[in-house]
């Protein structure tokens, strides 16, 4: 069954204009549903999506130059059936980016999300325009994160800068670059049980999802997934609160469920979700909240959750295990002196 939900809408424009209306909407919104619409002020969404359409259209053997396997870090590009969520393999092909740190940065092996810290695997030699976009995409992104951050603290009875800290100096954020191809109607394309996406809550702080038209995202409210609206395409973020905000808010926000459906369509389907971190280090737990904060849902709510999950103490434990589980060989290619605990945990190796 396909319901169709509406999902909250907000406009940036309110955070400049009316902050505490906005507040008060993304109040809501946050602690009901974990999911809403934003219209942005981004000036170059639709020819990030552009680029990344380009992107995919370009010759396996160039898109394989900048292959995922060959990153320490996690970064570059994926054919389909690289990724899996929770053991399942995803229909969709990818390319992931990162924040880049200073070349100062000392190359550090402990503690093990420390070898997160990279350089991107750029497409310059065949697709020079897509770093000068996608960098600037992604500082409007941020930008917005950052005001939805502080947002977020202000509608919990805080000060708007009580983790501004903690996303200094630089938040760690991660972009994947994402087409979904059509499929046949049998789902033979791929594994029968498999999704664009299976189902999962996010682990970060914030997402931010720029999509096109097509549609097949799907969000989990009250005991039902229902359809994310694609029409407004470009002129509009699809965001969802990850795991850590639900834990520093003591629950009170959520960190909702979601998945994509294989695409139906005649054509590709094209996705950039931007995944908003704190800095590596910063350590996720239960902000001291006001006695006055009104609970507006009912307290026996609950969410889907994905079985052994646990959330590792600091976001960079959580950040690699997350992509060791997503991408084993790639773990096992460069990190052979580290174990993947079943928890969780990432341990050396005992010599």
């Amino acid at each position: 069954k396909r319901l169709s939900r509406e999902l909250p809408l907000l406009d940036i424009r309110q955070y400049y204009s009316h902050p505490s209306l906005f507040v008060e909407n993304l109040r809501q919104a946050c602690h009901k549903t974990g999911f809403f619409l934003l219209k942005h002020d981004i000036p170059l969404a639709q020819q990030q999506i552009d680029e990344t359409r380009r992107f995919f259209k370009q010759s396996i053997k160039d898109k394989q130059t900048i292959s995922y396997s060959e990153s320490p870090s996690f970064r570059g590009y994926m054919p389909i059936g690289v990724e899996n969520t929770a053991g399942r393999v995803d229909l969709r092909e990818q390319v992931e980016f990162a924040v880049e740190y200073p070349d100062d940065v000392e190359n550090k092996l402990f503690p093990p999300y420390e070898r997160l810290k990279g350089v991107n695997p750029w497409p310059d030699a065949f697709q020079p325009t897509l770093k000068p976009t996608m960098t600037e995409y992604t500082h409007h992104a941020c930008r917005i994160a950052d005001c939805i951050r502080r947002s977020l603290c202000a509608a919990l009875g805080l000060e708007a800068e009580a983790l501004d800290d903690m996303f200094r100096p630089i938040p760690h954020w991660a972009i994947k670059l994402v087409a979904y191809p059509p499929v046949n109607d049998d789902g033979t394309s791929g594994d029968s049980q498999s999704f664009g996406v299976g189902a999962h809550t996010d682990t970060n702080f914030l997402t931010l999802v720029l999509q096109d038209t097509i549609g097949g995202l799907q969000v989990y409210s009250e005991g039902e997934f229902i359809d994310v609206p694609a029409d407004l395409g470009a002129d509009v973020l699809v965001c969802n609160l990850g795991e850590q905000a639900q834990i520093l808010s003591d629950g009170y926000f959520l960190a909702t469920p979601h998945r994509v459906l294989p695409n139906r369509s005649d054509t590709e389907r094209i996705s950039v979700p931007i995944f908003y971190n704190p800095t590596l280090s910063s350590v996720i737990t239960p902000l001291e909240l006001p006695d006055a904060l009104e609970w507006e849902r009912p307290k026996e709510y609950q969410h889907w959750e994905r079985s052994h999950n646990a959330m590792m103490a600091t976001v960079g434990d959580n950040t690699f295990k997350s992509l060791a589980r997503s991408h084993p060989e790639v773990f096992q290619r460069h990190h052979s002196d580290l174990n993947l605990m079943e928890d969780g945990q990432i341990i050396a190796k005992k010599s």
